[in-house]
């Protein structure tokens, strides 16, 4: 089974003036894969799957493959739309826009059994719209943990990151109680 991402880069492909063959070639699939996902979408769009009426009308093409990458199961993949739309209690995967998920911490996702991969799985697609998750500091000693290996990470590989142990270091200090002093 072919992603619909790949069947979608066929089909940018074409309407940029590929032709199948070239299109499978960039994608690493066999040309026969490649019009079989070419017709998969072009009948999914209900518009004409022949590469001259592509060309012919690259705006419909166009437009019809922004609806079709904004969606969330193209976009986060259906496994993960499923999981959100169970995890979130939604009625529907067409429910997981990137304006309702704007509107939740990363810590509530961690909450109700997403993964970290998950996270940064949906702040990505997220981020493709201009939205992020809500932002909030890490508040559990498991958010906290997961900041710290996060900078450690980014050290690695030569980033600055004084500022962001900084910051969570005074999160930390503001996280411990103060110490009780016995009356003398």
């Amino acid at each position: 089974m072919i992603p619909g991402s790949t069947k979608a880069a066929i089909l940018r492909a074409v309407v940029n003036g590929s032709s199948i063959a070239e299109a499978a070639r960039q994608e690493l699939i066999a040309t026969a894969q490649a019009r079989y996902a070419l017709q998969h979408l072009c009948r999914r769009f209900r518009l004409p799957a022949e590469v001259s009426e592509i060309q012919a009308h690259p705006e419909r093409y166009t437009q019809a493959l922004a609806e079709f990458e904004a969606s969330p199961e193209i976009g986060l993949g259906r496994a993960l739309t499923t999981k959100l739309t169970d995890a979130l209690m939604l009625s529907s995967p067409m429910q997981v826009t990137p304006e309702y998920l704007s509107n939740i911490s990363a810590a509530q996702l961690l909450e109700r059994g997403l993964t970290l991969i998950n996270v940064h799985q949906i702040e990505t697609w997220l981020s493709g719209s201009g939205k992020g998750l809500k932002r909030s500091p890490p508040r559990t000693d498991r958010e906290i943990q997961e900041a710290s290996k996060a900078i450690a990470l980014l050290h690695t590989f030569f980033f600055d990151v004084s500022a962001a142990k900084a910051q969570l270091e005074h999160l930390h200090t503001r996280a411990m109680p103060e110490p009780v002093m016995a009356d003398e």
